[in-house]
């Protein structure tokens, strides 16, 4: 899979990455990892595009997306939720070589009962230890973890060898061909012709594919591969904003802003700002 890949860590002392997630209006873009990773909607409604699947997640909700799944999310306004990732490796050293896991996306609390209840106290119990720390609480949180996964394995999975190639699997293909082309293009100009060519299709077709399988039109996702690559720019050096625009192949400052505040919740200027408050801290007198 050549898409846009995440990098996770675990949290110290703890066999997952875990932590509870606030945000407002925040798209984060197309986007895979080796980790199973599972959402559980506490406040607020978010949009997700898991392989060209559309969902909304209300508090609740637990989506479920499975590893080297292509998926973006968008918070609708402010939302809170528990984020726990875990490695596809940890997982299969519980499972037989070759076994392949896939579990099911979304899982609402009224289709489920008794099964959903048991999840959902997993997962605040692993909320209350880690927000609490006491002294050997990641025991705790992993047997509370492992709990989960318990029932998540029995309920929600099916178990099967590696899927043969399919149209769907081909179209995905596609799609992330012309993603790994925007990143290793995207500082020069790049246009939606240039991407339906590139895949020997019609304009209209290309836009409904990349739409599908992204949740995101071509023009969007190329605007938030730059101004990612520019907010790192913006973190680590001193050059100007026009400096970083013409850097990353931005030209339209009007929808760079737009980007910019929808990714990150404020101007470039402002963010700047704080970080150079956060690093410098005034020496006393």
């Amino acid at each position: 899979m050549s898409y846009y890949y995440e990098k996770i860590s675990e949290n110290n002392g703890l066999p997952a990455k875990f932590m509870l997630s606030q945000c407002t209006d925040l798209t984060i873009p197309a986007h895979w990892h080796d980790y199973l990773e599972v959402l559980y909607m506490m406040e607020g409604e978010l949009t997700a595009v898991v392989q060209a699947g559309s969902y909304l997640l209300t508090p609740g909700n637990l989506m479920i997306i499975n590893s080297k799944e292509l998926h973006m999310t968008r918070a609708n306004g402010s939302v809170c939720y528990i984020l726990l990732q875990i490695s596809a490796e940890h997982l299969h050293n519980f499972l037989p070589s070759g076994t392949e896991l896939h579990f099911q996306t979304m899982i609402a609390p009224a289709d489920n009962g008794e099964v959903f209840s048991g999840l959902r106290q997993s997962l605040e119990h692993m909320l209350d230890a880690y927000t609490r720390q006491d002294n050997g609480y990641q025991f705790f949180f992993a047997a509370k973890l492992y709990e989960f996964l318990y029932h998540l394995y029995r309920n929600f999975c099916t178990l099967s060898p590696s899927a043969p190639e399919t149209g769907a699997n081909r179209d995905l293909e596609r799609v992330t061909q012309v993603m790994d082309w925007v990143r290793n293009h995207f500082q020069k100009p790049l246009t939606l012709d240039d991407a339906a060519a590139s895949l020997a299709v019609s304009r209209e077709y290309f836009c409904r594919l990349f739409k599908r399988y992204t949740g995101q039109t071509f023009l969007e996702y190329l605007n938030s591969v730059r101004t990612m690559h520019l907010y790192e720019d913006l973190k680590n050096t001193d050059d100007s904003i026009t400096v970083l625009m013409e850097k990353n192949g931005i030209s339209n400052y009007k929808v760079f802003m737009r980007t910019f505040k929808k990714l990150y919740g404020d101007t470039p200027q402002k963010i700047r700002s704080e970080i150079r408050e956060y690093f410098s801290p005034e020496l006393p007198s």
